[in-house]
């Protein structure tokens, strides 16, 4: 039999928040679900050509995405950290803008990346086609 602390309060309790309810309103945020797929996005046109924030950034919404300064520029430096992208700074006149491009390792990522996004895009649109949810 399992000896349990005669002592309550050498007991750890975790405080527990409550959680969202799990039905999506018309609301709800998938800024989470989209995440990756904001990261694959930069990575397939810093592997096609140099970017920079603000053009990231204009390039994204065009596609629906509404991302800040404060949320692309963490999202290109942790690409950079993993060796996905490099950086170099590029002055045109006065301005001096940091330029960002795939690495080997870019390359590499991207093409793993795109082999699982194609299978799994089969998957999700097959189940439409067949009558699924």
């Amino acid at each position: 039999m399992a000896k349990y602390p005669r002592n309550r309060s050498a007991i750890k309790r975790q405080k527990v928040t409550p959680r969202r309810s799990a039905v999506a309103s018309p609301k709800t945020d998938y800024r989470d679900l989209y995440a990756g797929l904001i990261r694959l996005h930069v990575l397939h046109h810093a592997a096609k050509e140099m970017v920079y924030g603000f053009a990231m950034i204009e390039e994204l919404r065009r596609h629906g995405y509404e991302l800040s300064a404060g949320t692309l520029y963490p999202i290109l430096h942790g690409l950079e950290q993993k060796g996905f992208l490099r950086s170099d700074k590029e002055r045109d006149g006065r301005t001096e803008r940091r330029v960002y491009r795939a690495t080997p390792a870019g390359f590499k990522a991207l093409a793993a990346a795109k082999a699982k996004v194609r299978e799994l895009f089969g998957e999700l649109f097959d189940d439409e086609e067949g009558g699924g949810p």
